[in-house]
Parts: C-alpha cells; structure tokens; sequence
C-alpha cells in the first residue's frame, strides 16, 4: 500500500509551521509561543497579530485568550523570498513585543518594537525605504544589509518554504516586482472585526485601475495594467 501523499493543507501549513520555529530558534532564541497561523486576506494589509485571540476549546465561554492569531495574506505569497519571509518575521516581533514588552495602542508601532525589529536585521521604515520613520500606525521595512534576517533565509532550508501561492498575486507580483526592482523569487504581492485585529500590520500603499485591479507598493509607482492599459491611481 502506497504512503498517503499529504493534502496541500498539511503541506502548506507544515512549511508555514516550519518557517515560524526556524526563524523563532535563529532569530528569537527560540522563546516565542506557539501561535495559531493563518492565511486571511485582510484588505491592505500582508500580515496581522491577533494577540491573545485563541482559547483551548474545553475551557468556559467567555474565558480570556491565551493563544496569538499570526496571519500572512495569501497574496503576498507570489512577491518574493524576502518579502514573504520579512512579514512573517515582523509579525514575530508583534508576537515577542506582546509575550515579554510592552505594545501600545492598537496597531501602532513603538520603539520597543522597532528596536527588536532592529535586532533580528529588520529596519522598519514608514515608507518601506531607508529614510523612513521608525514607528508610528502603519509600518513597513527593509532587509539590513548582511544583517541576521538575510543570513538566516539564505540558510533557511527549502522544505520551510511555502509550497503553494494564491494565482490572485500573480499580476501583482510582475508589476510590484518590475516596478519595485524585487527579485522574481518564488512567485509576488499583499483583513476583520471579530474585533478587529491589534498588534501590528504590515502594509503598502494600496493602487487600482479601471478595470478594478489591485496592487500594492511603496508610495510613488508608475506603473500600467496589463488587463485594461490604464494608469495605477494610488488609493487610501
């Protein structure tokens, strides 16, 4: 009797798990909990924390949450090794801020946590670009050169890397990717009141066409749909 072929859930989810301890071993000595991981489509957003957003079923209705929401938007799964992996990483630095420091107001980014992002080889910048601010509501970052993040997904095995993408990111990814100079690696670009989620998200600026297509990337871009010809207006 052959082996059973594992479901894409089982493979996709276990390189997601996979990702979140090896980056949790190098780049957090290994001290973030367990998380519960999730793929959401959350609008304009690539990834979010839901701190404290799970309990174990058996416990009493109402009881407090013990466990984080770590969620990474599908469509950023076509954008690039770097991209995906640095959202992954910056919403670990939600995670440690929420186990062990002292986050502020919903989604705001304080210096605590731009100083462990710091730590780990994650410059955050407001524009996604050197020169950015720091902190503040809604941030993104950068790769520092040679630093821990970038050594660690070189060494990252590739049994950790997500095996499938969401076909939505493919027009994303060539236009983010051509128009932001991102290497073709692995595929592209970037959610609900339940209430909504606190902790940090990682966001772009979003863009659409007449036609109704979306991307998102630093503020700025020029760039042309492919579908309807037109001009990408940047949107709030």
């Amino acid at each position: 009797m052959k082996p059973a072929i594992p479901t894409p859930t089982v493979q996709q989810f276990k390189a997601f798990e996979n990702a979140y301890d090896y980056f949790n071993q190098v780049l957090f000595g290994g001290v973030l909990p367990g998380v519960i991981l999730n793929l959401s489509r959350k609008s304009k957003a690539m990834g979010f924390v839901a701190p404290f957003r799970w309990r174990k079923a058996e416990g009493k209705p109402g009881a407090e949450g013990t466990i984080h929401e770590l969620s990474i938007n599908p469509e950023i799964l076509c954008m690039g090794l770097v991209e995906v992996y640095s959202t992954l990483v910056h919403e670990q630095c939600h995670i440690w801020q929420h186990q062990y420091g002292k986050p502020s107001r919903s989604g705001y980014h304080n210096k605590e946590w731009a100083d462990k992002m710091e730590d780990v080889g994650l410059i955050p910048s407001d524009t996604g670009c050197p020169g950015g601010k720091k902190t503040g509501q809604n941030m993104s970052d950068y790769p520092a050169g040679n630093g821990k993040f970038l050594e660690a997904l070189k060494d990252m095995p590739d049994t950790y890397k997500l095996p499938f993408v969401s076909t939505e990111g493919d027009l994303v990814a060539m236009l983010i990717n051509s128009a932001d100079g991102l290497p073709p690696v692995g595929g592209r670009p970037e959610g609900a009141h339940i209430p909504r989620p606190s902790g940090g998200k990682k966001n772009k600026i979003k863009y659409t066409c007449s036609c109704n297509t979306n991307v998102w990337g630093k503020l700025g871009l020029n760039i042309l749909c492919g579908e309807c010809g037109e001009v990408f207006q940047a949107v709030a």
